[in-house]
């Protein structure tokens, strides 16, 4: 996945150009926003209930399939208001509007995402998950003169596909039932809530402040960083929601198997930070060429919020392995705070490089607050 994903990086960014990736990063961060809308933190609570409740799985899963569609149509009215009076979109409305689309088959490809996790078919997963950005590679290789609209067009087509071909690799049909809504919700708010917040820091706020302040080129350039750092947290995701069900399970030896996840990802880690850092030029020249040098600066500094992104993850997931969501909400709240004053005191005078040295000191800050109170519990 994060090879496709830098093979596909490299062909936007030279194909369209820093202004008008730039303007691809925006809608696509921005939606992302509108995504966790749509999810509301029912993936964890969802994975969660169902591997301690393996009798109750199917009704769980019929359940929260129904809420999240409910949830998509909510982030998709925010996402019209977004379009039509948002001046950041001025020019990209349509472009916009296509990419807006696709959180219905997202939400629908997230819940059987619960299934796969909640079952252990972990590579049946991985399988679905590969199709996106597959899809999206070979219909961009195979229309080689496309701008912005098509580029649209083409993910809203590898999405759906990848959503068939996961629900082939199940062997169910997706079925929703609306019930049990309020139970629901009850059970996932602070989640969601925290999930909004987070998604907040991490993919929309610095985009739409460095457009405000800098232009798309700034955000081109930002952008492309910011997706390396994306992709390379991939594998940290991967391993924790493999290990979840486990961890939200009754097996003994949980926290044997939380203190070896642990030394893995460290180990992991450490050895690529020195490496990531050395072949930071060579990389953003591969994939983007001389146009996307300020990108490189960029780069090396998110390479240092890998180490506390990693262990976030295994945090954040072993809290909501004990029901700690609502601590993680407050706590997110916290770090949303740093993000937003950070933000908008460094991005005006330090540009890009403001916005990604607010990225390390909000993934150590979350890193402090979320090791803390997973100590506190134990």
């Amino acid at each position: 996945m994060i090879l496709m994903s830098l093979i596909t990086t490299a062909i936007l960014t030279r194909k369209l150009g820093a202004g008008v990736y730039g303007a691809f990063v925006l809608t696509t961060s921005v939606f992302l926003l509108l995504d966790s809308i749509a999810d509301f933190g029912s993936r964890a609570i969802g994975v969660r209930e169902a591997a301690q409740n393996p009798e109750k799985a199917e009704e769980i899963f019929s359940e929260l399939t129904g809420l999240r569609l409910l949830l998509a149509s909510g982030g998709f009215l925010i996402g019209l208001l977004i379009i039509l009076f948002w001046p950041g979109f001025a020019g990209i409305k349509v472009e916009a509007l296509i990419s807006l689309s696709m959180i219905f088959f997202t939400s629908l490809a997230g819940s059987l995402e619960i299934v796969f996790q909640t079952k252990m078919k972990m590579g049946l997963k991985t399988i679905m998950d590969i199709c996106f950005p597959l899809g999206f590679l070979i219909l961009i290789l195979i229309f080689r003169n496309f701008n912005l609209l098509l580029v649209m067009v083409f993910y809203l087509i590898a999405r759906i596909f990848s959503l068939v071909i996961g629900e082939k690799l199940i062997n169910r049909k997706i079925k929703l039932k609306v019930d049990r809504v309020w139970h629901w919700l009850k059970e996932m708010w602070p989640m969601g809530v925290y999930l909004l917040v987070f998604t907040a820091y991490d993919r929309a706020i610095d985009s739409m402040m460095i457009r405000h302040f800098w232009g798309l080129k700034e955000v081109a350039w930002y952008g492309l960083s910011y997706k390396m750092y994306i992709n390379l947290l991939q594998p940290a995701y991967f391993f924790v929601a493999s290990i979840f069900p486990l961890l939200s399970s009754k097996m003994e030896n949980k926290r044997k198997l939380f203190m070896k996840s642990m030394l893995f990802i460290v180990t992991s880690i450490l050895i690529a930070i020195p490496l990531l850092w050395t072949i930071a030029p060579w990389m953003i020249s591969a994939l983007a060429g001389s146009d996307f040098g300020p990108s490189i600066a960029v780069f090396r500094v998110l390479v240092l919020a890998l180490f506390f992104a990693y262990l976030n993850h295994l945090f954040g997931f072993s809290l909501i392995s004990k029901r700690g969501q609502k601590s993680i909400l407050y706590l997110g709240l916290i770090v949303l705070a740093f993000n937003i004053f950070g933000n908008w005191y460094c991005i005006p005078r330090f540009g890009i490089m403001g916005a990604a040295w607010i990225t390390v000191g909000t993934e150590a800050l979350s890193c402090l607050l979320l090791g803390t109170k997973l100590l506190a519990l134990r």
